[in-house]
């Protein structure tokens, strides 16, 4: 049966979906840098979930530090012992505390781990994933060929918001100083005003809401384990809705009605819908700006809200029974539908007088759930002759025995808690930083460059096939070459990969730079050693050990991590840090280039502009999809004592737009031979932090 689970933002917002027959509920608590319901608040919803019959989970909606994990690991234990059915984990190492602390628990891998491909999901299982959560990101086709391998449940988002970045990869917040969207504190930067073409009056990032509400069928024909409708939606009644016509199309594998179609229109009055990405791709009709609901939408969200908080509409199937015989002790009981059972034992019945206790009387006062989580289907009663209880005996029976019941179903079961493993102290300062070059172009990659004798030389793989003697004087030089793999290759791409990395390869790269798990393999398969970026987004010394264990020569450090926190990090591998350059903003599925130009111009880099001044490069990463560059320059030039005394290994300087003399002229200076200094400096976030 395919599960529907509805996001919960706060404690109405569970009553909303519990009560529109949401089968799960996910709940965001709090700690570990994540917002959402104290413990207390926490604790009180399961238990109303319990009872409901509606399953529970919990999501820490965040990347975690180091400092922060044994808070996090205390969470789980917690939220294990409240009776949740499942947490979800956004941050790799986070799902690796998680296991270490509830080792019963289910584990679900969130969707900003970015899990496109067959490999990404095969990685996501050996860290005891029971479930993946797929990006927005993904067609139908490609959610058909993943459903069809099998090996791991599947749950995918067919309503919520969408966002312009590829999930796990949007750091606009954070390099603007306004949170951090991996730390579960997102702006809705991309909501904003921003310039392409000189347009001032554009909103090219900003979307629609997803609806795709009409893919069900196909999904639970397919046999993916759930849907998620509402992600991102906080009222709780527009919650309700979507729940409640998500349910009754999930029971009956079928599309919403028209009258559905148009019920929810309403209530998203000032909201445009999209299919999003499961026709193919990204459209020009998924571009949108949010209004406001008008006074008929207010209406019908108020008779919403009516229906769901004044009464129990989600209901438990109970059954009575009641023994009432002389000379023995009244004896009752209950049990539902699960199984659970109560027992409540009264009086002795009396002798009777009258005509008014007789079996449908002891039936009718039984069966008066109403107003409780209870529906009575049936009531057993075994009356003897010429006995009766004492007035306001049923009554009480029926009360303990709810009383009994209701405490049970909300009683977690018992499972094992375990211990969080302490990660390692942090590492030694280091003797000598390796020198990284990564260039965006092959017009950067010149003689005068490749005679700093950088240690490394990050290149992308596209410029690589298209310009492979560009990389032949660094080669000459010792130095070694690493292909930068883009961030996102799904399964119909992996042959034109291999293709590409082969060239690479015959071009004397012996490395690869990859952005997620999914393409370790990829990159071994071609013969390469890998390394990991930045798109891991590690963050704790947890996800360090994971990619270790994977084998991975290095890692790229998050940017949203601040110097103490790099410190504190245990290193099982070399380590390094993006120590100048424009930061990653972005990385969004839509052409921003094209939008910019009206064709299709992908050689040439775009510029985007906030209504601040701030002018951010954007380029091609891959086919059309665009990264997105923030408008400041990192740089550690001067403060490279600090990377080292940190315990990292390598310091990267990543140049985007810069021109060919520049990228020498910003190498020399981090080289100690020469003064220079870009205009528009930034120390990133490496001393304050997210």
């Amino acid at each position: 049966m395919l599960e529907v689970m509805t996001p919960a933002p706060n404690a109405e917002a569970v009553i909303a979906a519990v009560q529109s027959g949401a089968d799960s509920i996910i709940i965001r608590f709090g700690g570990a840098g994540g917002r959402g319901f104290t413990q207390a608040e926490f604790t009180k919803a399961v238990r109303y979930c319990r009872v409901r019959g509606c399953r529970v989970y919990a999501e820490l909606d965040t990347l975690v530090a180091d400092s922060e994990m044994p808070a996090a690991a205390e969470l789980v234990r917690s939220a294990c012992e409240a009776g949740v059915d499942a947490v979800i984990a956004q941050d790799w190492g986070f799902m690796l505390a998680a296991r270490q602390s509830a080792p019963e628990l289910r584990v679900f891998a969130g969707e900003r781990l970015g899990l496109h491909n067959a490999a990404g999901l095969e990685a996501a299982i050996q860290l005891g994933a029971a479930r993946v959560m797929l990006p927005c990101e993904l067609p139908m086709d490609e959610i058909r060929a993943i459903a069809r391998r099998g090996g791991v449940e599947l749950g995918v988002t067919v309503m919520g918001t969408l966002c312009a970045s590829r999930q796990g990869q949007c750091y606009m917040a954070s390099i603007n100083g306004r949170g951090s969207a991996n730390r579960g504190d997102c702006p809705g930067l991309c909501r904003e005003k921003y310039s392409l073409g000189g347009r001032m009056d554009d909103y090219p990032l900003s979307m629609r809401d997803l609806m795709a509400l009409e893919r069900i069928p196909e999904l639970k024909e397919l046999g993916v384990a759930g849907v998620v409708v509402g992600r991102g939606i906080k009222r709780p009644e527009r919650l309700a809705k979507l729940t409640s016509v998500g349910v009754k199309c999930a029971r009956d594998s079928r599309a919403p009605t028209p009258l559905e179609k148009d019920e929810l229109e309403l209530i998203f009055t000032g909201r445009e819908f999209t299919d999003g990405y499961y026709p193919g791709g990204p459209g020009e009709d998924m571009l949108g700006v949010p209004g406001q609901p008008d006074r008929d939408a207010e209406r019908a969200m108020h008779a919403i809200r009516k229906g769901y908080a004044d009464s129990e509409l989600r209901r438990v199937k109970v059954e009575f029974f009641a023994l009432i015989q002389a000379g023995r002790p009244f004896r009752s009981g209950i049990q539902d539908e699960d199984g659970n059972r109560a027992v409540w034992n009264g009086p002795v019945p009396m002798e009777a007088f009258g005509q008014n206790f007789n079996q449908r009387y002891v039936e009718s006062e039984l069966r008066k759930t109403s107003g409780t989580p209870y529906s009575c289907e049936q009531v057993n009663v075994m009356l003897g002759p010429g006995v009766m209880l004492p007035e306001g005996v049923l009554q009480q029976a029926r009360r303990e025995l709810i009383r009994q019941l209701t405490a049970k179903r909300a009683q977690a079961p018992q499972v094992r808690i375990g211990r969080l493993v302490p990660a390692m102290g942090g590492s030694p300062e280091a003797a000598k930083l390796d020198t990284i070059f990564e260039v965006m172009s092959a017009s950067q990659l010149t003689e005068e460059l490749a005679e700093l004798e950088p240690d490394f030389l990050y290149v992308p793989i596209s410029v690589l096939a298209e310009s492979p003697e560009c990389i032949e004087p660094f080669l000459k030089g010792n130095t070694t070459v690493a292909a930068v793999l883009p961030r996102v290759i799904h399964d119909g791409q992996l042959r034109g990969m291999a293709e590409l990395l082969q060239r690479a390869r015959s071009a004397g790269v012996t490395q690869a730079l990859v952005g997620s798990l999914g393409h370790v393999g990829i990159a071994r398969a071609a013969g390469l050693d890998v390394r990991g970026d930045y798109g891991l987004n590690v963050f704790n010394s947890y996800t360090l050990q994971i990619v270790a264990k994977a084998g991975l020569l290095s890692a790229t450090l998050s940017f949203e991590l601040n110097m103490e926190q790099i410190g504190q990090l245990s290193k099982p591998l070399d380590t390094e840090i993006i120590a100048y350059g424009r930061l990653p903003a972005m990385l969004t599925e839509r052409c921003l280039i094209k939008a910019s130009a009206g064709r299709c111009a992908c050689g040439v880099p775009a510029r985007m502009s906030d209504e601040y001044g701030g002018v951010y490069p954007v380029v091609r990463e891959y086919v059309c999809r665009n990264a997105v560059y923030g408008p400041s320059k990192v740089y550690l030039g001067d403060r490279l004592e600090d990377v080292k005394k940190a315990g990292v290994r390598g310091m990267r300087l990543l140049f985007t737009n810069e021109g060919a003399r520049e990228c020498v002229e910003v190498a020399k200076s981090y080289l100690g031979l020469n003064d220079y200094r870009p205009n528009g400096l930034t120390r990133g976030l490496y001393y304050r932090g997210v």
